[in-house]
């Protein structure tokens, strides 16, 4: 049985004639492998990936491929720390972290 996917860009894809070659040449295929429509034809599953998903596939690929790391953020962030220039807000911090507690 040979799924398509539609949309993904790798996928090879069997038609009907060949499938049935290659049912031929295993020859142990029985009824209850080989699902046959009524009409004796090869019964096809599809998958068709929507729009969003497409999307979703998209984005996905490229926030993998984005650093873990802002490494431009923290070079500055050191930076300002060398120099004492880095002014930390404790209100916002406390506020912060008691907001994280209520998560628990």
């Amino acid at each position: 049985m040979a799924i398509h996917f539609t949309g993904l860009s790798n996928q090879n894809t069997i038609n009907k004639s060949e499938r049935s070659q290659k049912d031929d040449v295993a020859g142990n295929a029985t009824a209850k492998n080989n699902p046959v429509q009524s009409g004796g034809t090869l019964a096809e599953d599809t998958v068709k990936l929507s729009g969003t998903a497409q999307t979703l596939q998209s984005q996905q690929s490229k926030i993998n491929s984005l650093p873990d790391v802002d490494m431009d953020k923290v070079e500055q962030i050191k930076n300002a720390i060398a120099s004492g220039e880095y002014k930390i807000d404790t209100q916002k911090l406390a506020n912060n972290m008691a907001s994280m507690d209520s998560l628990f």
